[in-house]
Protein backbone atom coordinates (compact mmCIF):
# COMPACT_ATOMS: atom_id res chain seq x y z
CA UNK A 1 0.00 0.00 0.00
CA UNK A 2 1.47 3.72 -1.05
CA UNK A 3 1.65 6.34 1.03
CA UNK A 4 0.07 8.69 -1.70
CA UNK A 5 -3.23 7.86 -2.77
CA UNK A 6 -3.44 9.02 -6.48
CA UNK A 7 -6.30 10.90 -7.44
CA UNK A 8 -9.47 9.03 -9.58
CA UNK A 9 -9.23 9.91 -12.57
CA UNK A 10 -12.21 11.58 -14.14
CA UNK A 11 -14.35 9.91 -16.98
CA UNK A 12 -15.16 12.13 -19.57
CA UNK A 13 -19.18 13.00 -19.97
CA UNK A 14 -20.75 11.28 -23.11
CA UNK A 15 -20.70 13.01 -26.35
CA UNK A 16 -18.20 15.93 -25.19
CA UNK A 17 -14.08 15.22 -25.96
CA UNK A 18 -11.27 16.47 -23.97
CA UNK A 19 -9.50 19.57 -24.74
CA UNK A 20 -12.01 20.07 -27.61
CA UNK A 21 -10.17 22.37 -30.43
CA UNK A 22 -12.17 25.96 -31.27
CA UNK A 23 -13.68 25.94 -34.19
CA UNK A 24 -12.83 28.36 -37.27
CA UNK A 25 -14.54 31.36 -37.86
CA UNK A 26 -17.90 30.95 -40.32
CA UNK A 27 -17.68 32.01 -43.41
CA UNK A 28 -20.29 32.55 -46.07
CA UNK A 29 -19.26 30.61 -48.73
CA UNK A 30 -20.27 27.11 -50.15
CA UNK A 31 -17.29 25.45 -51.77
CA UNK A 32 -15.54 25.93 -47.96
CA UNK A 33 -15.61 22.69 -46.06
CA UNK A 34 -16.61 24.46 -42.26
CA UNK A 35 -16.81 22.40 -39.27
CA UNK A 36 -20.16 23.04 -39.11
CA UNK A 37 -23.88 21.79 -39.88
CA UNK A 38 -25.10 22.43 -43.45
CA UNK A 39 -27.88 24.59 -41.98
CA UNK A 40 -25.68 26.67 -39.43
CA UNK A 41 -26.29 30.94 -40.07
CA UNK A 42 -24.36 32.92 -38.01
CA UNK A 43 -25.14 36.15 -36.64
CA UNK A 44 -23.18 38.17 -39.35
CA UNK A 45 -25.33 36.05 -42.65
CA UNK A 46 -27.71 39.64 -43.03
CA UNK A 47 -24.97 41.68 -41.65
CA UNK A 48 -24.44 43.50 -45.69
CA UNK A 49 -28.33 43.09 -46.21
CA UNK A 50 -29.82 46.48 -47.44
CA UNK A 51 -33.22 46.41 -48.24
CA UNK A 52 -35.58 48.81 -50.36
CA UNK A 53 -32.25 50.56 -51.57
CA UNK A 54 -34.56 53.17 -53.80
CA UNK A 55 -37.87 54.00 -51.53
CA UNK A 56 -39.09 57.36 -52.39
CA UNK A 57 -41.23 59.81 -51.13
CA UNK A 58 -44.29 60.23 -52.40
CA UNK A 59 -46.63 63.01 -52.15
CA UNK A 60 -50.30 63.33 -52.09
CA UNK A 61 -50.89 65.69 -54.72
CA UNK A 62 -48.04 64.58 -57.19
CA UNK A 63 -49.85 61.15 -56.74
CA UNK A 64 -53.24 62.31 -57.47
CA UNK A 65 -51.66 64.39 -60.58
CA UNK A 66 -50.13 61.05 -62.29
CA UNK A 67 -53.42 59.33 -61.58
CA UNK A 68 -55.23 61.62 -64.48
CA UNK A 69 -53.50 60.03 -66.85
CA UNK A 70 -55.08 56.29 -65.82
CA UNK A 71 -58.18 58.21 -65.55
CA UNK A 72 -57.92 59.38 -68.50
CA UNK A 73 -57.39 56.57 -70.63
CA UNK A 74 -60.31 53.99 -68.87
CA UNK A 75 -62.65 57.49 -69.61
CA UNK A 76 -62.01 56.93 -73.05
CA UNK A 77 -62.73 53.20 -72.80
CA UNK A 78 -65.65 53.57 -70.70
CA UNK A 79 -66.84 56.45 -73.04
CA UNK A 80 -66.67 54.53 -76.20
CA UNK A 81 -68.64 51.29 -74.40
CA UNK A 82 -71.36 54.42 -74.13
CA UNK A 83 -71.09 55.28 -77.43
CA UNK A 84 -71.48 51.61 -78.64
CA UNK A 85 -74.93 50.90 -76.51
CA UNK A 86 -76.23 53.81 -77.43
CA UNK A 87 -76.15 52.91 -80.63
CA UNK A 88 -77.36 49.04 -80.63
CA UNK A 89 -80.03 49.62 -77.90
CA UNK A 90 -81.19 52.99 -78.47
CA UNK A 91 -80.47 53.46 -82.25
CA UNK A 92 -78.33 56.32 -82.37
CA UNK A 93 -76.60 57.45 -85.64
CA UNK A 94 -73.19 56.58 -85.40
CA UNK A 95 -72.76 58.89 -88.28
CA UNK A 96 -73.11 61.56 -85.61
CA UNK A 97 -70.54 60.09 -83.50
CA UNK A 98 -68.10 59.75 -86.79
CA UNK A 99 -68.37 63.42 -87.85
CA UNK A 100 -67.80 64.47 -83.78
CA UNK A 101 -65.29 62.14 -83.50
CA UNK A 102 -63.35 64.19 -86.79
CA UNK A 103 -64.51 67.63 -85.82
CA UNK A 104 -62.48 67.20 -82.35
CA UNK A 105 -59.41 65.30 -84.03
CA UNK A 106 -58.88 68.05 -86.49
CA UNK A 107 -59.17 71.03 -83.99
CA UNK A 108 -56.45 68.71 -81.72
CA UNK A 109 -54.24 68.22 -84.96
CA UNK A 110 -54.26 71.83 -85.67
CA UNK A 111 -53.70 72.68 -81.51
CA UNK A 112 -50.46 69.59 -81.79
CA UNK A 113 -49.35 71.46 -85.08
CA UNK A 114 -49.37 74.90 -84.19
CA UNK A 115 -47.96 74.66 -80.08
CA UNK A 116 -45.97 71.77 -80.58
CA UNK A 117 -44.27 72.97 -83.82
CA UNK A 118 -44.54 69.65 -85.49
CA UNK A 119 -42.21 68.77 -88.39
CA UNK A 120 -44.80 66.24 -90.03
CA UNK A 121 -46.17 67.13 -93.43
CA UNK A 122 -49.54 68.25 -93.37
CA UNK A 123 -49.55 66.67 -97.13
CA UNK A 124 -48.45 63.10 -95.54
CA UNK A 125 -51.23 63.49 -92.91
CA UNK A 126 -53.89 64.49 -95.19
CA UNK A 127 -52.49 61.35 -97.53
CA UNK A 128 -52.79 58.81 -94.26
CA UNK A 129 -56.47 60.10 -93.80
CA UNK A 130 -57.61 59.43 -97.11
CA UNK A 131 -55.86 56.07 -96.62
CA UNK A 132 -57.42 54.98 -93.40
CA UNK A 133 -60.49 55.86 -94.61
CA UNK A 134 -60.37 54.22 -97.75
CA UNK A 135 -59.61 51.33 -96.57
CA UNK A 136 -62.17 51.35 -93.57
CA UNK A 137 -64.95 51.83 -97.16
CA UNK A 138 -63.66 49.05 -98.53
CA UNK A 139 -63.37 46.60 -95.14
CA UNK A 140 -66.92 47.87 -93.63
CA UNK A 141 -69.08 44.99 -95.40
CA UNK A 142 -66.73 42.02 -94.76
CA UNK A 143 -66.19 43.20 -91.45
CA UNK A 144 -70.48 43.54 -90.91
CA UNK A 145 -70.63 39.94 -91.77
CA UNK A 146 -67.32 38.67 -89.40
CA UNK A 147 -69.44 37.50 -87.12
CA UNK A 148 -72.41 36.14 -88.05
CA UNK A 149 -72.52 32.67 -87.11
CA UNK A 150 -71.43 33.85 -83.23
CA UNK A 151 -73.44 34.44 -80.73
CA UNK A 152 -74.33 37.96 -78.98
CA UNK A 153 -73.26 36.21 -75.62
CA UNK A 154 -69.71 35.28 -76.58
CA UNK A 155 -69.52 38.62 -78.79
CA UNK A 156 -69.72 40.49 -75.03
CA UNK A 157 -67.75 38.36 -73.36
CA UNK A 158 -64.70 38.77 -76.08
CA UNK A 159 -64.92 42.57 -76.21
CA UNK A 160 -64.67 42.62 -72.36
CA UNK A 161 -61.92 40.70 -72.29
CA UNK A 162 -60.20 42.96 -75.17
CA UNK A 163 -60.93 46.26 -73.50
CA UNK A 164 -59.45 44.52 -70.19
CA UNK A 165 -56.25 43.94 -71.62
CA UNK A 166 -55.91 46.95 -73.41
CA UNK A 167 -56.56 49.20 -69.85
CA UNK A 168 -53.79 46.49 -68.53
CA UNK A 169 -51.04 47.02 -71.51
CA UNK A 170 -51.77 51.12 -72.43
CA UNK A 171 -48.57 53.24 -71.40
CA UNK A 172 -49.53 55.23 -68.83
CA UNK A 173 -45.77 56.83 -68.76
CA UNK A 174 -45.42 60.63 -67.75
CA UNK A 175 -43.53 62.49 -69.85
CA UNK A 176 -42.95 63.48 -73.45
CA UNK A 177 -42.21 60.98 -75.83
CA UNK A 178 -41.03 61.27 -79.86
CA UNK A 179 -42.42 58.34 -80.49
CA UNK A 180 -45.25 56.62 -80.94
CA UNK A 181 -46.53 54.81 -77.63
CA UNK A 182 -47.00 50.61 -78.14
CA UNK A 183 -49.27 49.67 -80.27
CA UNK A 184 -50.26 46.70 -78.71
CA UNK A 185 -53.04 48.60 -76.19
CA UNK A 186 -54.29 49.87 -79.67
CA UNK A 187 -54.81 46.93 -81.30
CA UNK A 188 -56.54 45.38 -78.52
CA UNK A 189 -58.75 48.26 -78.53
CA UNK A 190 -59.65 48.39 -82.25
CA UNK A 191 -59.75 44.42 -82.12
CA UNK A 192 -62.81 44.79 -79.67
CA UNK A 193 -64.26 47.47 -82.04
CA UNK A 194 -64.48 45.09 -84.89
CA UNK A 195 -66.04 42.65 -82.79
CA UNK A 196 -68.81 45.38 -81.68
CA UNK A 197 -69.18 46.61 -85.20
CA UNK A 198 -70.01 43.04 -86.25
CA UNK A 199 -73.44 43.53 -84.32
CA UNK A 200 -74.43 46.52 -86.05
CA UNK A 201 -77.13 46.62 -88.58
CA UNK A 202 -76.08 48.73 -91.82
CA UNK A 203 -72.32 49.07 -93.59
CA UNK A 204 -72.51 53.21 -92.97
CA UNK A 205 -72.73 52.10 -89.14
CA UNK A 206 -69.97 49.42 -89.12
CA UNK A 207 -67.67 52.35 -90.94
CA UNK A 208 -68.92 55.50 -88.76
CA UNK A 209 -68.25 53.14 -85.77
CA UNK A 210 -64.94 51.79 -86.51
CA UNK A 211 -64.05 55.18 -87.79
CA UNK A 212 -64.61 56.92 -84.47
CA UNK A 213 -62.94 53.86 -82.55
CA UNK A 214 -59.56 54.62 -84.33
CA UNK A 215 -60.06 58.18 -83.65
CA UNK A 216 -60.70 57.76 -80.12
CA UNK A 217 -58.05 54.57 -79.56
CA UNK A 218 -55.57 55.63 -82.13
CA UNK A 219 -54.84 59.30 -82.12
CA UNK A 220 -56.31 60.33 -79.03
CA UNK A 221 -53.69 59.02 -76.52
CA UNK A 222 -50.95 60.70 -78.60
CA UNK A 223 -52.62 64.08 -78.25
CA UNK A 224 -53.52 63.34 -74.70
CA UNK A 225 -50.20 62.17 -73.87
CA UNK A 226 -48.39 65.83 -75.80
CA UNK A 227 -50.59 67.64 -74.44
CA UNK A 228 -49.65 66.51 -70.52
CA UNK A 229 -46.38 67.14 -71.40
CA UNK A 230 -46.79 70.68 -72.97
CA UNK A 231 -49.38 71.85 -70.38
CA UNK A 232 -50.86 70.04 -67.32
CA UNK A 233 -53.89 72.34 -66.99
CA UNK A 234 -55.04 71.47 -70.18
CA UNK A 235 -54.69 68.13 -69.49
CA UNK A 236 -56.76 68.55 -66.33
CA UNK A 237 -59.06 70.30 -68.54
CA UNK A 238 -59.30 67.51 -71.02
CA UNK A 239 -59.64 65.15 -68.49
CA UNK A 240 -62.46 66.33 -67.18
CA UNK A 241 -64.31 67.13 -70.32
CA UNK A 242 -63.96 63.42 -70.32
CA UNK A 243 -65.09 62.58 -67.26
CA UNK A 244 -68.13 64.50 -67.70
CA UNK A 245 -69.22 63.15 -70.95
CA UNK A 246 -68.62 59.39 -70.01
CA UNK A 247 -71.24 60.42 -66.85
CA UNK A 248 -73.60 61.77 -69.08
CA UNK A 249 -73.31 58.63 -71.08
CA UNK A 250 -73.51 56.58 -67.86
CA UNK A 251 -76.45 58.32 -67.17
CA UNK A 252 -78.27 57.74 -70.33
CA UNK A 253 -77.15 53.76 -70.58
CA UNK A 254 -78.09 52.73 -66.66
CA UNK A 255 -79.35 55.81 -64.94
CA UNK A 256 -78.15 57.41 -61.76
CA UNK A 257 -76.62 54.16 -60.06
CA UNK A 258 -74.28 53.72 -63.38
CA UNK A 259 -73.40 57.56 -62.92
CA UNK A 260 -72.70 57.42 -59.09
CA UNK A 261 -70.69 54.27 -59.66
CA UNK A 262 -68.56 55.80 -62.19
CA UNK A 263 -68.32 58.87 -59.94
CA UNK A 264 -67.36 57.06 -57.24
CA UNK A 265 -64.35 55.10 -59.26
CA UNK A 266 -63.18 58.50 -60.80
CA UNK A 267 -62.72 59.95 -56.94
CA UNK A 268 -61.26 56.60 -55.50
CA UNK A 269 -58.89 56.40 -58.28
CA UNK A 270 -57.94 60.08 -58.00
CA UNK A 271 -58.13 60.99 -54.20
CA UNK A 272 -58.52 57.61 -52.19
CA UNK A 273 -55.55 55.30 -53.79
CA UNK A 274 -53.08 57.90 -53.14
CA UNK A 275 -53.71 58.43 -49.79
CA UNK A 276 -53.59 54.78 -49.17
CA UNK A 277 -50.22 54.30 -51.04
CA UNK A 278 -49.33 57.31 -48.92
CA UNK A 279 -50.43 55.20 -46.03
CA UNK A 280 -48.60 52.44 -47.06
CA UNK A 281 -45.72 53.94 -46.82
CA UNK A 282 -44.34 53.19 -43.20
CA UNK A 283 -44.56 49.74 -43.78
CA UNK A 284 -41.04 50.27 -45.88
CA UNK A 285 -37.66 49.83 -44.29
CA UNK A 286 -34.63 50.90 -45.26
CA UNK A 287 -31.04 50.02 -44.39
CA UNK A 288 -29.15 53.61 -44.75
CA UNK A 289 -25.57 53.64 -45.60
CA UNK A 290 -23.10 56.42 -44.35
CA UNK A 291 -22.85 57.49 -48.36
CA UNK A 292 -26.06 59.05 -47.79
CA UNK A 293 -27.09 60.90 -44.33
CA UNK A 294 -29.63 63.35 -45.62
CA UNK A 295 -31.87 60.51 -46.65
CA UNK A 296 -34.89 59.36 -44.27
CA UNK A 297 -35.17 55.68 -43.04
CA UNK A 298 -38.67 54.31 -43.10
CA UNK A 299 -38.79 51.74 -39.92
CA UNK A 300 -41.36 49.33 -39.56
CA UNK A 301 -43.81 49.84 -36.72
Amino acid sequence: MSSVDSPPKRTPRYGSTPNPRPKKSWRKLLWVHQPYPDNYVDVSFLSQLKRNMHVQQYSFWALSSDSTVIISHVSTVALFICVFVVIYNFDWNPAWFAFSGSFFTLIGYFVWDYLGNNTTSRTATFKSAVLIVSTLLGLSPVLKSLTQSTSSDSIWAISVWLFLLNIFFHDYSVGPKKTVPPTLSTNLAISAAIVLASRLSTTLSVFSFLLFSIELFGLFPIFSRWLRSYSFIGHLFLTAFLIIITELGMLRIGGWWACGIWLAAVLSAALIAPGWLIALQKYKNEIQGPWDPAKPVLRNR
